[in-house]
This record gives C-alpha cells, sequence and structure tokens, in this order.
C-alpha cells in the first residue's frame, strides 16, 4: 500500500527537511499514497473508504456486549443497536486541514514561537514535565498489559512507540520538533526509535508507524490549535460534527489517537502477523470507540475539551450511530477471520479505562503516585530520567503564560485569543468532533 520504498530513517530525514507543517502533511502522505493521490474522500491517509467483507470461519469467539444485547444496558444507550450505520465519507477533511495548517504556519512565521507549544493538555494540573512524561509511559506499560497480558514487555520498541503517541495527546508539540528530534523522552527521540526499528528489521512495519505517528502529530496539532470559525472558514470540529455521517468523525478521531500505528505494535508484541490492512484499520477503530463509550459511561467525558456527539440536535442519534458502528465492526473482525489479539484490542477499551489510572485521574483532575512496581518498571523498559533540561523549560515556560493568560498572544492576525490554551474551561462555542458525552 506505501508508496515510499526507502528505509524509516530516510523517510524521516526528508521529513525532517520540511519547513512547514503543511508541507511536512503533504510530503507524508506522497510517502503514503503516492503524489498523484486526489486528496479527496478516497485517499487513505486521511479517510477510510472502506468495502464489503467476505466473512470465515471465526477465530475468536463474539462479543457478548454485540447487535442483539445491545438493547439490555441503559448506561451504553437504552435504543441499543440502531445500524446498519454508513461506513463512507461526506467531509472531505484535506481543505479543512490545510486551512488549518496554513494558518498556524504563517502564525509561526511572524512570531517564532506559539504560546501554546509545550503546554499540557492533561487536566491534571502537572507542574513539571516530567510528571507528564513519566505518566504517558505508565500509561503505555497499563495499555499493552491490557492488550497483550504477560507479554506486554516482548518488544520494547512498541512500547517506546505508544509513548510517543501517547505524549503528543498530553502536550502541544509542534510536529517538527517531533519528527527533527528536539523533542526527546528518557533521552529518546523518534529518529532514535526509527532508527532501532530499521536495526532491527521492522521493514514495511516500521515505516507504517513512522507515517501513522506523523499523521497523529499534525492531526492533534491542528485539533489544538484549531481557531474558531467565522465567515471565510469552517472550522474542522463544526465540519465533523455537522456531518449527518458519523463516519467522518469517527476515522480522524482514531487518527488523532494513532490507534492504527497502535494495532501495528500489537501484532508484533503479539506475533500474530500477516495481517490485513482492514483488519488493523477495524480494530484500530473499534479500540477507540470501546474507550469512548466506556468513557462516556462512566462520566469521564464531561471533562473533555472534544465530544464528537455535542451537537444537541443529534445528540441522541449520533451516540446511537456511534455504538452501532463498534457493533458493526466488531461483528465483521470476528467473522472475517481476524487474529484474537486484534479482536480482542478492537474491544479492550471496555477494560482499561476502568482499570487504568489515566482515566481515573482524569475524572478527579489529579495525578496518582507511581506505586514502586511502576517505577521499577519505567526504569527497566525507559531509564531514570524522563526528561532533559530544555523540555523542562519549555514546559514550564508554557504553563506560567497559560495560568497568566498568555500575554502578547491576541494579536487577530495570529489567533482568536488561542482560545483552547485553558485546560478545564469548555468550549461550548467549538462543538468539536470527539465522542460521547
Amino acid at each position: 500500500m506505501l508508496a515510499w520504498k526507502g528505509t524509516t530513517h530516510e523517510a524521516l530525514e526528508q521529513l525532517s527537511g520540511t519547513r512547514g507543517i503543511q508541507e511536512m502533511l503533504h510530503l507524508t502522505h506522497d510517502f503514503w499514497c503516492g503524489s498523484d493521490c486526489a486528496r479527496d474522500t478516497a485517499c487513505t491517509f486521511l479517510h477510510y473508504p472502506r468495502n464489503g467483507v467476505d466473512t470465515t470461519v471465526p477465530q475468536t469467539t463474539r462479543s457478548r456486549y454485540n447487535k442483539q444485547t445491545a438493547h439490555l444496558y441503559g448506561v451504553m444507550g437504552e435504543g441499543g443497536y440502531a445500524g446498519p450505520v454508513p461506513q463512507y465519507h461526506e467531509v472531505n477533511v484535506w481543505p479543512l486541514l490545510d486551512k488549518v495548517l496554513e494558518r498556524w504556519d504563517a502564525a509561526g512565521e511572524r512570531r517564532g514561537s506559539i504560546p501554546a507549544h509545550y503546554s499540557d493538555w492533561t487536566k491534571k494540573h502537572d507542574t513539571e514535565a516530567a510528571d507528564t512524561v513519566s505518566r504517558a509511559c505508565r500509561d503505555t506499560v497499563q495499555w499493552m498489559a491490557c492488550w497483550c497480558g504477560e507479554d506486554y514487555d516482548a518488544d520494547p520498541l512498541g512500547l517506546h512507540y505508544i509513548a510517543f503517541a501517547t505524549i503528543i495527546d498530553d502536550i502541544c508539540i509542534p510536529p517538527l520538533d517531533l519528527v527533527r528530534g528536539r523533542f526527546r523522552m528518557y533521552g529518546r527521540s523518534v529518529g532514535d526509535l526509527m532508527r532501532e526499528m530499521d536495526a532491527a528489521g521492522w521493514g514495511r512495519d516500521a515505516v507504517h508507524a513512522l507515517l501513522s505517528l506523523v499523521r497523529q502529530a499534525i492531526v492533534q496539532y491542528a485539533e489544538k490549535m484549531d481557531f474558531r470559525p467565522g465567515e471565510a472558514h469552517v472550522g474542522l470540529h463544526e465540519a465533523l460534527n455537522s456531518s449527518p455521517n458519523m463516519w467522518d468523525g469517527v476515522i480522524f478521531r482514531g487518527n488523532t489517537g494513532n490507534a492504527y500505528g497502535t494495532a501495528i505494535m500489537v501484532v508484533r508484541n503479539s506475533g500474530a502477523e500477516p495481517v490485513s490492512f482492514p483488519w488493523l484499520m477495524d480494530s484500530a477503530i473499534c479500540d477507540c470507540l470501546s474507550m469512548d463509550l466506556s468513557k462516556s459511561a462512566l462520566g469521564v467525558y464531561s471533562v473533555d475539551n472534544h465530544q464528537p456527539t455535542s451537537n444537541d440536535r443529534r445528540s441522541e442519534s449520533r451516540k446511537a450511530s456511534y455504538r452501532s458502528i463498534y457493533l458493526d465492526l466488531i461483528d465483521d473482525l470476528v467473522f472475517t477471520g481476524a487474529p484474537e489479539s486484534l479482536v480482542h484490542f478492537g474491544r479492550s477499551g471496555f477494560l482499561f479505562v476502568q482499570l487504568q489510572d489515566r482515566y481515573q485521574e482524569r475524572r478527579r483532575g489529579k495525578r496518582f503516585p507511581l506505586a514502586p512496581p511502576m517505577l521499577r518498571e519505567l526504569a527497566r523498559l525507559f531509564g531514570e530520567k524522563p526528561t532533559d533540561e530544555w523540555l523542562d523549560e519549555a514546559f514550564a515556560s508554557a504553563n506560567r503564560m497559560r495560568l497568566t493568560g498568555a500575554p502578547g498572544v491576541g494579536s487577530p492576525q495570529d489567533v482568536e485569543r488561542l482560545h483552547r490554551l485553558h485546560a478545564g474551561v469548555r468550549q461550548e462555542s467549538t462543538r468539536a468532533a470527539r465522542l460521547p458525552a
């Protein structure tokens, strides 16, 4: 599927030489699809034009929470299964994403650094970058244990990769800093990780993983920096949330979480290769949806900025569509013969949201201490020092600006008050496109 034929590190070197985020997006896409892709809803880099499936002998048991039992659980939506839900796109994300990145590339050229860069997005009141980085790695270990059991540490490279995917959600990291190696965790950059994957013989898996990570970094950045829509622009979230088709928001959601790259790590860790692209995509989507359905049921989403069913006029119908997409795809995984590890990955959100510290901390708005067994695991698998002096200062500076209202940021040509800098403030006017409230 990939157009790029070189090594992973060669691809990263070219990406690190781009002059802006929009240029990096286009080059990453060219490595994925090729330069002749029309960048429409048929593009598999930002969209998922899903085809029909052929059933075969299942390799695992069907989920007990399914189309026939969904109506029994009111906490999941008493209407139960409302499908089949359309699995095609009505919104082309390309022009929307281009607009956001073009604006922020221009702001960066005028101003240099952007005050939102390296700000804390965890809503857990971290005062030091080391707290955020160490907890992201803790979350990674706990996730992999939920996905792969006692084999969670079978390949530390997979853990390091998922840690990068996690920290992109927790800190507003400029995508160029990520690919150029300025941002590091436990002394390791993305470039270091890609060299290790090449040396370990990961081949095309590493290229897929890199491009998926860069895609996540870009769409996460755009999600954080998306500006209020006006007469000349429709915001990303507004467009996705206004779409009558939930598939648009679902796929964007999967890209912001990099569940595709994570699915590759799960497959490698569990030795389930070879697997198909639809299996990876369907399990990745289900992983996100099962997590979001569980977060919704437990009230975790009440503190999130982005809730994909936040359109008041269609709230209930959108929630029904959301869970029904999950029920359709998880059945398809089972009945097309997907390996047990990917089926389990797809439905694991019902497990890890209840177990992991990450989500309990989100509900309470504060961090839990790292237990001694976890401290030993982090030292063994990642290292001793989560951050360097440069990141410590960048994080502290961003927090100072956020807490004081980011003075000097408010010039209208740069941003309309950088309206998402302030953790804990609900941005109702943006009606963002994450999942059920």
